[in-house]
């Protein structure tokens, strides 16, 4: 393999390994150092494949971690669960049949009605529980429902992280099961459908109880909930280590394997994002067999995985930003003409080179576009890894351009205008030759059309003929 292509400064184009200083004596140049060897590269490149790898693997983990172990991100998807029709038609069967179940409709109705009108209380029953369905759909549309929905589920997933932390005595857990309790909104339900007072106490405690983790799979439960904790915690910790490592060993072309961390990053969350919607119609339909509810349940699938696209996408809008850092010290040629552009502004305000930066970053995190923007930990890293590429940067523009002269923004941009003015003129200038030919040509044409109705003699013709070619 020949050499590894280093780029060189002030956007001339790259240089190989036999142009650049120090070529095949295995000394060091003045421009990267000694050249990487192949195994070396091979190293980078295994490593960036089993980081991106790992990548995937830690969105997937962190995914989960969010969802199960933090009480507010399941009661809010939970929440935005009971948004959707599909589940609150879905829910609204569920508890009407639980009410029928527990509470006799008929003989509560027919303590209700007239002496005349007792027969029907059974034939009133039965219709009610249609109109039943369509109420308590209605009902689970209400601020005041989905607030009872929301804190039970908020209960729920507190008492499993209780579990999962060892402190099960103090949660509470009824037989050792970890359930969520819908008997207030059952309860409210047999009110609106107008059942005698006091039926709703009668209602047992177990009723509208969906077990989430019987006592038998306690134990097995926190187990895999502590795995997945670490998990998430150390697959990210890794990522974050094999990238930097690849840097680390990328001795030489360091500019380039950055965007390599970059790409990597975006491409693990695309394609996080490809297996959530292809696992979407693969999953969906392996669970459900009944037509009538895969509504809901492809509903229950999209807001379920919500937080993995936000974890994904968050991934990808890290990436980004180091994929174009990297162009940034690149050879492009937009990249060279911002970067001479800075050079000035640099050498005169040396600070300016890190509060640019730094402001663009508190934009950011104004902004707050994912969760780490807004997590302190995480502004901290953000901040530090900014600082850290805005000090390499600063040293690359001044060892780029050392001639570089204080000038006013106004005189900058001036500048930059000129310089576009004369390249769009350079352009015109390049297209003009083929249109003044043909003006020529045209020219010649009426000429000869006047020669020929005998406007003008031969000679005439052939003087103007000869000052058109000449340029008169």
């Amino acid at each position: 393999m020949t050499e590894d292509i280093a780029e060189a400064p002030g956007g001339e184009g790259p240089r190989t390994g036999a142009d650049s200083p120090g070529a095949g004596t295995g000394t060091a140049g003045t421009t990267g150092g000694p050249s990487p060897g192949r195994a070396r590269r091979i190293w980078v490149r295994v490593i960036l494949v089993a980081a991106t790898v790992l990548a995937v693997l830690a969105i997937f983990a962190v995914w989960a971690n969010r969802q199960i172990l933090n009480p507010s991100n399941w009661s809010r998807t939970s929440t935005a669960l009971l948004q959707k029709e599909t589940i609150r038609t879905a829910l609204s069967g569920y508890l009407v049949d639980q009410v029928y179940a527990y509470v006799n409709v008929p003989a509560e109705l027919e303590s209700g009605l007239p002496s005349q009108l007792r027969p029907l209380a059974g034939p009133i029953s039965g219709a009610l529980h249609g109109v039943a369905e369509k109420g308590a759909e209605r009902a689970l549309a209400t601020p005041r429902v989905q607030d009872i929905w929301t804190k039970a589920n908020y209960a729920a997933d507190q008492a499993m992280v209780v579990v999962v932390n060892g402190g099960g005595s103090r949660a509470q857990i009824h037989g050792g099961t970890v359930s969520l309790n819908l008997r207030q909104i059952v309860a409210d339900l047999a009110e609106r459908l107008g059942l005698p007072a006091g039926v709703a106490e009668k209602l047992p405690a177990s009723v509208a109880n969906l077990k989430i983790v019987t006592s038998s799979q306690l134990g097995l439960f926190r187990s895999l909930a502590k795995g997945l904790h670490a998990l998430a915690l150390w697959l990210t910790v890794l990522v974050l280590a094999l990238y930097a490592l690849a840097m680390f060993l990328a001795r030489g072309y360091r500019r380039r394997t950055l965007a390599w961390v970059g790409w990597s990053m975006v491409f693990s969350g695309v394609l996080v994002l490809v297996a959530r919607k292809v696992g979407q119609g693969e999953l969906v339909s392996a669970i459900t067999t009944d037509a009538s509810i895969q509504p809901a349940a492809d509903d229950a699938y999209s807001v379920a995985t919500s937080l993995l696209v936000q974890v994904a996408s968050a991934v990808i809008i890290v990436g980004i930003p180091v994929v174009f850092s990297a162009w940034f010290a690149g050879p492009a040629r937009l990249a060279v003409a911002g970067r001479r552009f800075l050079a000035p502004h640099y050498e005169a305000h040396p600070s300016l080179a890190y509060w640019l930066p730094l402001g663009l970053l508190a934009l950011v995190f104004v902004w707050g576009p994912i969760p780490a923007t807004r997590n302190p930990w995480w502004m901290l890293l953000f901040t530090v890894l900014v600082l850290v590429g805005a000090h390499v940067m600063r040293g690359q523009i001044a060892a780029e351009f050392p001639d570089a002269h204080a000038t006013s923004v106004r005189d900058s941009m001036h500048s930059a205008v000129s310089s576009m003015g004369e390249r769009v003129g350079r352009a015109r200038g390049a297209t003009s030759p083929p249109a003044q030919s043909a003006s020529k040509a045209a020219e010649i044409e009426r000429l000869a059309a006047l020669h020929d109705r005998g406007a003008i003699d031969d000679e005439e013709y052939a003087t103007a003929k000869r000052d058109l070619l000449s340029g008169g």
